[in-house]
Order: structure tokens, then C-alpha cells, then sequence
């Protein structure tokens, strides 16, 4: 347990370095960096549970682009700002780091199995933040065709 809050809290630092670096707003910059450690705490939890990379990373994503989207809507500010910094923690550098140690010292077995789990978690990002677009696009789409047929029954009326 003590393992996971110090996860989560290097995943927070690491998000706010990565925040400062792609010089997000200084009133954006605390949610921003929130998102960070909402994102690795979604992967944690899954993957404890005994979800697989490809889950995790698809269940962190989505729940970080969702973050996001809200936090776009509720901040008036595009949902990249809140968005690229909360994947940071999820990225793979480790996983890929050592498969191409693995590569390069010729252990061909280790540079598979490693390989495979950076695929997956670099796949489950991807998917989580389409299937998390994807959502907020189908409700502000079913949003903007109520407020249509909204109008269009109280012009029928006068």
C-alpha cells in the first residue's frame, strides 16, 4: 500500500514536471497535475484486480480523457491541457527501455515478452482516449440534436 501512494505521488511530481515543461496555464497547472495521479491511481487499481496492461492502461486512459473533457467544459480551455499531461505516468519509457536492452544484448525472449507490454500499454492508451472521445462526442452530439428539436417544438407552437 505504502508502494502504491509513493507510485501515485512520483506520478503526480512527474505530471507536474511534464505540465511546466509543456507550459500549461499557471490556473490550469493544479488539475492538470491532479490528472497525472488520477490516471496512474485508475491503473493501479485495475491492474491489482488482476487486469492485464491492455485494461489498465485502456481503463487509466479513459477515465484520464474523460478528467479531461470535463475539465475542458468546466475551464473553458482545450481538453489537451488537462489531457497530454494526466497520460504522462501511463507512458511506457520503462517497459521500453528494457526491451531494447534486451534487443541489444540479443536476449531475443525477454525483448518479446517486453515488447508485447509495451505494445499493450501503449494500445490500451490509445483506445481508452478514442472509446473516452468518442463518448463526450455521441453526448454533446445527442445534446446539441435535444436543444434542435427543442426549438423547432416551440416555433411549431407560436
Amino acid at each position: 500500500m505504502n508502494q502504491d501512494l509513493l507510485q501515485i505521488l512520483t506520478g503526480v511530481l512527474g505530471t507536474l514536471g511534464f505540465a511546466l515543461f509543456f507550459h500549461v496555464a499557471p490556473r490550469h497547472l493544479p488539475l492538470a497535475t491532479v490528472g497525472g495521479g488520477l490516471s496512474w491511481l485508475l491503473y493501479l487499481v485495475c491492474f491489482h484486480q488482476g487486469r492485464g496492461v491492455f485494461v489498465s492502461a485502456l481503463a487509466a486512459a479513459l477515465g484520464v480523457c474523460l478528467w479531461a473533457e470535463i475539465l475542458a467544459r468546466v475551464r473553458k480551455a482545450p481538453a489537451t491541457v488537462f489531457l497530454i499531461p494526466g497520460i504522462i505516468p501511463l507512458l511506457p519509457g520503462g517497459s521500453l527501455y528494457y526491451t531494447m536492452s534486451a534487443l541489444i544484448t540479443g536476449d531475443l525472449a525477454v525483448a518479446a515478452a517486453r515488447g508485447k507490454e509495451t505494445g499493450l500499454m501503449v494500445l490500451g492508451i490509445a483506445v481508452g482516449i478514442l472509446i473516452a472521445s468518442e463518448i463526450v462526442r455521441l453526448f454533446f452530439w445527442a445534446e446539441v440534436r435535444r436543444k434542435k428539436l427543442m426549438a423547432r417544438s416551440g416555433r411549431g407552437k407560436n
